[in-house]
């Protein structure tokens, strides 16, 4: 995978691009992230067909959206732009979590530029967790003179691996697996520094996204994801009958990045669209 950069009307996006054929596949990482914790799937799947990787706005190398609050349709957007940008008149979309919700409203505004999206982790707030997600989950990492700021966002990424949200840091709240690794935790909080006040936009922008509304809407041949390792995996039933034409599998997730691009390579490359409960 390379390393590019594509010059679009509000700045410059960072983005890895590798492989060849077929329909382009674009790859949308999550929040607090960019495009670098897609990479190991990606390569797998860059072995048979074009893989784009971004780093979203505000994310990575990407510089942020001009406007203080974009809302998914902005990102969306800004996506398409992106496809401009390289010549790509249509792509496969593969989303993960704030990304799944790029991909839902990239295929609801611009139909004709999306042929099939891989949703990796669909989750929904009620409405009580929605605020208190806003008010805690991503916060501005804003320099101090003491460098108190760099024990707290340190503090915030080592809960990240270990709590769902992060600020609850009870037994009920526990993430499943092993302890997070030393490199695991000092690669989040890099991300996380070098985009202290911007990289919350994007994640906010999620948290407002209502998924329960707008998945019922999509038309566009999906895959339903869900890694068995995710804190929305116990989500995987409702949205399964929010979108009940998708065909909808359990991954391994990072566990074992082979089979999961694997069952992604297989849905894309169907020739028939598979249907709920189908091995893709």
């Amino acid at each position: 995978m390379k390393r590019r950069f594509a010059d679009l009307a509000w700045g410059q996006v960072h983005y890895r691009i590798g492989g060849g054929g077929g329909v382009p596949l674009v790859m949308l990482h999550g929040g607090a992230a960019n495009g670098a914790s897609l990479l190991p799937t990606a390569g797998l799947i860059a072995t048979t067909r074009l893989v784009l990787v971004p780093d979203l706005p505000g994310c990575g190398d990407s510089d942020a959206l001009p406007m203080p609050q974009p809302e998914i349709d902005d990102l969306a957007d800004a996506l398409v732009a992106l496809l401009d940008a390289l010549g790509m008149a249509c792509a496969d979309i593969h989303g993960a979590h704030l990304g799944a919700r790029i991909a839902v409203e990239a295929a609801l505004r611009h139909p004709a530029r999306v042929r099939r999206v891989i949703l990796d982790g669909v989750g929904f707030y009620e409405e009580a967790a929605r605020q208190a997600m806003l008010a805690q989950v991503a916060p501005a990492i804003v320099p101090d003179a003491e460098g108190d700021y760099l024990h707290a966002a340190f503090g915030m990424c080592r809960a990240y691996f270990r709590y769902f949200p992060w600020f609850e840091r009870d037994a009920a709240h526990r993430r499943a697996g092993p302890p997070p690794s030393a490199a695991a935790i000092h690669a989040k909080l890099l991300e996380v520094l070098r985009n202290g006040t911007t990289y919350p936009r994007a994640y906010h922008a999620a948290l407002r996204y209502r998924m329960e509304d707008r998945l019922p809407l999509l038309r566009s041949p999906a895959l339903l994801a869900f890694a068995r390792t995710d804190n929305v995996f116990p989500q995987r039933h409702r949205a399964a009958a929010l979108l009940p034409g998708a065909a909808m599998v359990e991954t391994p997730g990072s566990a074992d990045i082979a089979t999961t691009a694997a069952i992604f390579t297989r849905f894309l490359d169907a020739q028939s669209f598979p249907q709920r409960g189908d091995e893709p």
